[in-house]
């Protein structure tokens, strides 16, 4: 329990004061973003998630480190590409639960590269974190290619309530803050 604790506060803590200045939102008014908060504490806790039974507390530390920068990173490269994701969901548990099976290779007490292990396996998780990548790309891409998704019509329908925001239309707050 005591890795899971570590792993998802340095994630949550690395993320919340990583997370402006990557994605060049930081400023005097509103220095703190809550979403990157509980979003790092996420991706800690997918990332820590393969090899909490078998790693030491400053590898779990580290695990959780990793993990919110990886969150960020994935945040700012979404942004790049355009990926609508509101929540987050891809970045916290896609490129989360990637880092957490090659933390797995190199952080486990009894296999992992740490206690000097054939590398064996470490290689395998690079290879399997490979392929699920490309199998969710491929998945995607062919999900437009036969439904017709993006050539036809757009998934979401633009109304007032939506260029408003729906958190504001509807829960009469913002959740998210652009510059």
């Amino acid at each position: 329990m005591m890795v899971t604790i570590l792993s998802a506060s340095s994630s949550g803590i690395i993320a919340t004061f990583l997370k402006p200045h990557i994605m060049s939102t930081y400023s005097k008014r509103n220095r703190f973003d809550v979403t990157a908060l509980s979003n790092g504490i996420l991706a800690g806790l997918v990332a820590i998630t393969g090899v909490c039974d078998r790693c030491d507390t400053w590898a779990a530390f580290t695990i959780g480190l990793i993990g919110g920068i990886v969150y960020v990173l994935a945040c700012k490269l979404s942004q790049k590409v355009g990926v609508d994701d509101p929540v987050e969901a891809s970045q916290v548990h896609g490129f989360g639960g990637m880092w957490g099976l090659i933390a797995v290779g190199i952080f486990d007490n009894e296999k992992g590269l740490v206690k000097r292990q054939p590398r064996k396996r470490l290689v395998f998780r690079l290879v399997t974190a490979r392929y699920g990548l490309h199998s969710g790309l491929g998945r995607l891409y062919l999900n437009d290619l036969f439904l017709g998704h993006a050539q036809t019509e757009p998934t979401a329908s633009v109304s007032d309530e939506e260029v408003i925001g729906l958190d504001t239309a509807e829960m009469g707050e913002k959740v998210y803050v652009s510059p």
